[in-house]
């Protein structure tokens, strides 16, 4: 949930607010002459944020090349995986069977 309030009402009522952000993990948007010119956010959730940042910024190569594979139809379908997962667990059980019996 954001808050639009004046500067000068944030002034007298800082503590309030500070406590307000911290416990709803909201945002309060400060003005000076009817436009934004500060926001007052909690830690946590500027941390959040910055998290998600970083992590798009460093995913987005991965996301670009993954979507021209998927266009080339070069994917595997999750019943594949699954179909696949299975026979893999059973030949790997299968070879644990032989193992024990030497």
């Amino acid at each position: 949930m954001s808050q639009v309030i004046p500067v000068t009402q944030a002034r007298k009522n800082l503590l309030k607010l500070v406590d307000q952000v911290n416990q709803e993990y909201s945002r309060v948007d400060l003005t000076k002459n009817g436009k934004i010119k500060a926001t007052l956010v909690s830690p946590d959730y500027l941390d959040s944020l910055e998290e998600t940042i970083y992590t798009l910024e460093n995913s987005m190569d991965d996301i670009r090349k993954a979507e021209k594979e998927i266009a080339k139809g070069n994917f595997v379908t999750l019943e594949q995986f699954e179909k696949d997962l299975a026979r893999k667990n059973r030949l790997a059980k299968n070879a644990s069977k032989k193992l024990q019996s030497v």
